[in-house]
């Protein structure tokens, strides 16, 4: 996913303290302390959330999930498509 590195130079941009993240999140100071040491990963929500209070543009993330959304759907579909004629 992202390093932890990466989520905490985004929080320090964004001239938040760990704990003020955490309080944004829902979650302990610690917690933050850890996804920045890449001990454990935020959950996708909290993910989104934190590139929204460290205003990051996720337009580009959100287009980069609709393309391999259709991507892997279009996988799916020629794959059902080939099992059909297989039969």
């Amino acid at each position: 996913m992202i390093s932890g590195d990466d989520l905490k130079s985004m929080r320090v941009n964004a001239g938040l303290t760990q704990k003020e993240m955490a309080d944004k999140l829902g979650v302990s100071r610690e917690t933050v302390s850890n996804y920045e040491l890449d001990v454990g990963q935020p959950k996708m929500r909290d993910f989104l959330k934190w590139l929204i209070y460290c205003k990051i543009d996720t337009r580009s993330l959100v287009n980069q999930i609709d393309q391999i959304q259709n991507q892997v759907n279009g996988s799916v579909k020629r794959a059902h498509h080939t099992k059909k004629k297989i039969k």
